[in-house]
């Protein structure tokens, strides 16, 4: 990653980054940002999509419930937060899992303190899967053709999105978990 910066070095073999560290407020009124709730790992996350970020990152204690050791780094980042605090990121968390609507895809995450967020994806990850993010109707767009690991989740889900906002205009939600049971007769099979 040393010779991977981009111009970001400091001169010193430490890198810059940059992230967001929001604190409370209702984010969905914001048209400058782009957010909603996904898996990682299996684990559900909510997840601030953000191009000026040039590095991935995820919330320390979320961190742990991942189940990968993280791995130091060659080169050492200075990420400037949103309140202006720079802190020091020497380790990676690499091969996590993002599920997208039930299509997985790879992404590296850096372990750092944030604010509302569990995980913010930035650009090296929406320029890896080609992403398009379409601001007037907060979406993030993979172009067809471009495929996760095409390994199945073990949970099945519905739309985070619509979920969350029928939840906020007030509306009932219902989860219903349906098995089917096999019988050895045919007779009592319904």
């Amino acid at each position: 990653m040393k010779n991977q910066n981009r111009g970001n070095a400091t001169g010193s073999g430490e890198a810059r980054g940059r992230v967001y560290a929001l604190g409370g407020g209702d984010f969905d009124q914001d048209p400058d940002v782009v957010t909603s709730t996904f898996l990682i790992n299996n684990r559900y996350a909510s997840i601030l999509f953000d191009t000026g970020a040039d590095r991935s990152f995820v919330l320390t204690a979320f961190s742990s419930l991942i189940n990968i050791a993280p791995s130091a780094l060659d080169t050492k980042y200075d990420v400037e937060l949103a309140d202006r605090k720079i802190i020091r990121v020497d380790t990676i968390i690499r091969g996590c899992t993002l599920n997208l609507l039930n299509h997985t895809f790879n992404i590296d995450l850096m372990p750092v303190e944030l604010g509302s967020f569990k995980v913010i994806i930035s650009m090296d990850w929406l320029s890896k899967y080609h992403a398009v993010i379409v601001c007037d109707e907060k979406i993030v767009r993979i172009p067809y053709g471009v495929q996760g690991d095409r390994s199945e989740s073990r949970l099945n889900i519905i739309s985070c999105t619509k979920t969350h906002k029928y939840l906020q205009k007030g509306c009932h939600v219902f989860l219903a978990h349906i098995t089917e049971k096999k019988t050895k007769d045919k007779s009592e099979e319904k």
